[in-house]
């Protein structure tokens, strides 16, 4: 599943290049639009935070590109989801779309539910694996 999103003035700094936490800024989006697609609503007893992070910056997205956030499945634990995630910059030349990596993510997302780390609802892990399938 990807997430578009353009570039705007406001994520770029003063030499319109995106500053460095907006990537994380829109894997974080994309997280929550799969699971907002879903149906599923987060509270304030149950969501996900993200407990470790690993970075690839691969090269900048400047003011007006558009980009396309793709999540995958790596690996369902007890109670954490770990996931990769991929920006890409699309470009649209002579009527083709291509798209070039720019960002790279593993991002390990720990499940909690009544204020503590908890087992990971079922739901939550159909809704991650089915990624796969699109």
């Amino acid at each position: 599943m990807g997430l578009k999103v353009r570039i705007y003035y406001e994520d770029t700094d003063s030499g319109g290049i995106v500053y460095h936490s907006n990537y994380i800024k829109f894997c974080e989006r994309a997280r929550s639009e799969i699971v907002f697609a879903s149906g599923i609503e987060f509270d304030e007893n149950r969501h996900f935070v993200v407990t470790k992070l690993e970075a690839n910056y691969l090269k900048p997205a400047i003011l007006g590109d558009v980009l396309d956030v793709k999540t995958k499945l790596i690996k369902v634990g007890a109670v954490s989801l770990v996931l990769a995630q991929d920006i890409y910059k699309v470009a649209n030349i002579k009527g083709e779309c291509e798209s070039e990596l720019i960002f790279r993510a593993k991002v390990i997302v720990g499940f909690i539910s009544g204020g503590k780390l908890s087992r990971l609802e079922p739901e939550f892990a159909r809704i991650f694996s089915q990624l796969d399938e699109d």
